[in-house]
């Protein structure tokens, strides 16, 4: 079985100092990326496909247990190093009012997409301390050698036109040592 995230409110005291201003973050995490990369920013594609979420992306994104979601998975690189893993998780009702727009992002930013569409909207930030073992946790680091005793992560809902889609958001910990 897997272990459930405990999600929080940003709250400054439950979160490292070094990494305060990336989980409050309230604008693109792409641009920031951008302001801070040493080389270039890049987005890897891992994959997208259809999934069924865990169940507590299912509670947030208020679907049943059994719904099917589409899964895209990146890691935002400065040039071969990667800084943050993303799992955006999309409702089927979401994807299907507006596939083109999911379609044609292959490589390219969601932040991008999002931030640059006049109708998006960021529900609250919620950030979470993930440990060994703890499946995304896993699957973050999957190919990473740096082995943190903790990996920090967030969440929001996105609502682009009004339609909901989940983005988790985890720092590697190449992010702290820049």
């Amino acid at each position: 079985m897997i272990e459930l995230v405990n999600w929080h409110p940003v709250q400054r005291r439950l979160m490292p100092k070094a990494l305060r201003p990336w989980l409050a973050e309230k604008g693109s995490l792409t641009r920031r990326l951008r302001r801070f990369n040493q080389v270039d920013f890049s987005v890897q594609l891992l994959g997208n496909s259809w999934i069924k979420p865990l169940a507590d992306e299912s509670l947030k994104l208020n679907l049943a247990m059994s719904a099917l979601a589409y899964q895209r998975e990146v890691l935002l690189m400065d040039g071969d190093r990667a800084n943050v893993y993303a799992r955006t998780i999309i409702p089927q009702q979401t994807y299907q009012s507006m596939p083109h727009l999911f379609n044609r992002l292959g490589g390219r930013s969601l932040g991008d997409m999002l931030f640059s569409h006049p109708s998006v909207e960021r529900g609250p930030i919620e950030i979470a301390r993930l440990r060994p073992g703890q499946w995304l946790y896993e699957v973050a680091l999957f190919e990473q050698y740096d082995r943190p005793e903790y990996l920090w992560g967030r969440r929001s809902v996105m609502y682009l036109k009004g339609m909901p889609l989940l983005i988790n958001e985890f720092f590697l910990p190449a992010i702290e040592i820049s």
